[in-house]
């Protein structure tokens, strides 16, 4: 199988797994092993947060149910810059992110598809002011951070309410 990605993709890839602020155990690992051996497409999102990161933009994916905006990075693009990229294609919104990613875990989004590293990014926008332009069959919406809402991988919405009430200590201790 031809790498699907150049090394400087593979590179920052790896330079953002190193950095993320939360690493799903054994990824690293899995991701300069296995994945390297048979490279598959690396797949971003964006956590959108509210400013004061109560709430989080999603997209009703019609068989992932609710998820932050993300998909498969294309050749020739970083993580973050094919994280930028599906923001922009799911919500309309073009957002600076962070550039240490929140999360990276290594998933499948579907049974019949192979793991991949996802590296989730992170941004801040004011519910009230972001115009959103979702895709026509992926509605975009905010939700509370500490709500049940569904989502295809059911831990990921207490990693996402965890690092959100990091956010939230941090801003009191300035």
């Amino acid at each position: 199988m031809a790498p699907i990605h150049g090394p400087d993709a593979v590179a920052a890839a790896l330079r953002d797994l190193a950095a993320a602020e939360k690493v799903e155990d054994g990824t690293e690992r899995w991701f300069r092993s296995v994945w390297r051996a048979e490279q598959h497409p690396l797949a971003a999102d964006v956590w959108v947060f509210s400013p004061d990161y109560l709430r989080l933009l999603v997209v009703d994916h019609p068989w992932r149910g609710l998820v932050p905006p993300g998909g498969k990075v294309k050749p020739g693009e970083t993580s973050r810059e094919g994280a930028v990229r599906e923001l922009a294609e799911e919500t309309g919104l073009v957002l600076e992110v962070a550039a240490v990613p929140a999360f990276a875990a290594v998933r499948s989004y579907r049974d019949d598809w192979p793991p991949t590293l996802n590296l989730s990014y992170w941004s801040i926008t004011s519910p009230g002011t972001a115009r959103l332009v979702p895709e026509a069959d992926q509605p975009a919406l905010w939700v509370d951070v500490g709500s049940a809402w569904r989502t295809y991988h059911a831990n990921d919405a207490q990693v996402i309410s965890g690092f959100a009430e990091r956010k939230r200590r941090e801003r009191r201790d300035l």
